[in-house]
């Protein structure tokens, strides 16, 4: 539980901080935009009044009529206080007409002496006595074909602006900031009930999962139907549950069949120890062939042990990449012979037969001739045990593979025996894997052999794999490279 509120917490809070960067990033150039859209619509709004004005006190001029420009300047002033902080007109023979925002002599007289004739359009800023920013825009206007009647003077307050704007922005500010905290109270509490049933719940799942495995309950199964990468770390999972369910199962298939290989051949020697004990006791007499049989069948027992003692070696070695390969340039036909040699005596007095066919001119190999001896005895001796009275194993060597092209030998060990369902194929070479018996009775073996094969020829960089139909027979084949 600690760990699930941890992760939820982490995962609230990164979220939490992303979408706080968001909304600081948005605000910041949202808090920007404003603030240049107002200072570009007071811009406006100046130029519009200027020029507003002007054309006013022009058309009043024109007609003689000055007393109305007195009324424009005083209502400019009067209407756009405190903006505007004077205004004013002087005419060609430099009478001026002037209003101001405040009352103040000094600063009255100060902006009445920039009233001045221009010929062309100005504008400045200044800072008054009174310590204000001031923005001022003058423009001339001209009567009877281009004849100077005199210029018209604003002078606008630029520390009334700039409070303006500020007071704006803190305003919209304000405002971002009580959506930014609705939002993110909001948020947080989504994202802390999202990340529970997003990720938390599942992992939960797969915690307590875990810990039945722990336990060696292999009954479990995490039921998550989701699409996304929980929903597939689920599947897989599930996937892994079951496999170490099956090699628990094919573990203890193992240890039982372990105590069957150790058990047997022990108990033979024991026996025979016993009654070679008695043949001495009694001074060998009348029991020569006795002792002969005792002997053989003590040396087979013995050798039964040597290999499978010497599997489980060669696979803890294959394990820990420690298995000596002693790879020189080898002919794999004396091989094959010396196998079959070996075996048919034992084949024959099965009933069985035994025979191998060279199916063109197979070069020189770079191999490990023992290993590679070791690969078809395994599978020769594989294919005894499977195949039924009076059925045959055949040892077949083609100087290219179908498969994996000329640069490979292929070699197929073939009998007509009880066959591999179709389902379990691809599943003999694991470790410990043993058939499943269905309506063909099957020997029970270590599950070590093939195993083994396999390893062998992966690390010859060659290629094994299997064909079989359910009571028609097996073939083993491998590929080697050349």
């Amino acid at each position: 539980m600690n760990l699930s509120m941890s992760l939820r917490f982490k995962v609230t809070l990164a979220v939490s901080l992303l979408l706080a960067v968001v909304i600081f990033t948005v605000a910041y150039f949202v808090a920007i935009t404003q603030k240049n859209f107002l200072i570009q619509q007071i811009s406006d709004t100046r130029e519009k009044t200027l020029k507003s004005f002007s054309s006013m006190c022009n058309e009043a001029v024109k007609f003689g009529r000055e007393d109305q420009v007195e009324n424009a300047i005083n209502l400019l002033v009067s209407t756009y206080k405190p903006s505007v902080v004077y205004a004013g007109y002087i005419n060609a023979d430099g009478i001026i007409i002037y209003a101001s925002r405040d009352n103040n002599i000094n600063l009255d007289s100060e902006y009445k002496r920039r009233i001045k004739s221009f010929s062309k359009e100005k504008t400045e800023v200044y800072t008054s006595y009174g310590g204000e920013q001031i923005y001022e825009m003058g423009m001339p206007f001209f009567i009877n074909g281009g004849q100077g009647a005199g210029t018209f003077i604003i002078g606008f307050s630029q520390t009334v602006m700039n409070k303006t704007i500020d007071r704006t922005v803190e305003d919209m500010s304000f405002e971002i900031k009580k959506i930014s905290l609705v939002v993110m109270t909001s948020f947080i509490v989504v994202s802390f009930f999202f990340s529970y049933f997003m990720f938390v719940k599942p992992l939960n799942l797969l915690i307590k999962a875990s810990e039945q495995i722990s336990e060696g309950i292999f009954d479990v199964e995490i039921k998550v139907k989701r699409n996304d990468e929980i929903g597939k770390l689920a599947q897989t999972f599930n996937n892994m549950v079951k496999r170490i369910e099956n090699l628990d199962s094919m573990k203890d298939s193992f240890v039982s069949s372990v105590s069957h290989e150790l058990r047997s051949p022990l108990s033979a020697i024991d026996g025979y120890c016993d009654l070679l004990i008695s043949c001495v006791e009694n001074n060998f007499e009348n029991s020569k062939e006795q002792v002969e049989k005792g002997l053989q069948i003590m040396k087979q027992a013995t050798v039964r042990l040597t290999n499978f003692i010497n599997n489980i070696l060669d696979l803890a070695k294959m394990k820990a990449n420690k298995l000596e390969i002693k790879i020189a340039p080898a002919n794999i036909e004396p091989l094959i012979e010396e196998i079959v040699s070996l075996y048919r005596p034992m084949v024959a007095q099965q009933q069985k037969n035994i025979s191998y066919e060279i199916e063109g001119e197979i070069p020189e190999l770079e191999i490990d001739s023992e290993r590679i001896k070791q690969v078809i005895t395994n599978l020769v001796s594989n294919a005894v045990k499977f195949t039924k009275k009076n059925g045959n194993i055949i040892i077949k060597v083609f100087p290219t593979s179908p498969g994996y092209g000329k640069d490979y030998i292929e070699v197929w060990v073939k009998d007509d025996g009880v066959g591999i369902p179709k389902q379990q194929v691809d599943l003999i070479f694991e470790k410990f894997y043993q058939v499943q018996e269905g309506e063909f009775k099957r020997p029970k073996g270590t599950g070590l052999g093939l195993t083994i094969v396999f390893e062998m020829i992966r690390i010859h960089k060659g290629y094994i794999w299997a064909e079989s139909d359910l009571g028609k027979g097996t073939i083993f084949k491998f590929a080697l490279p050349k």
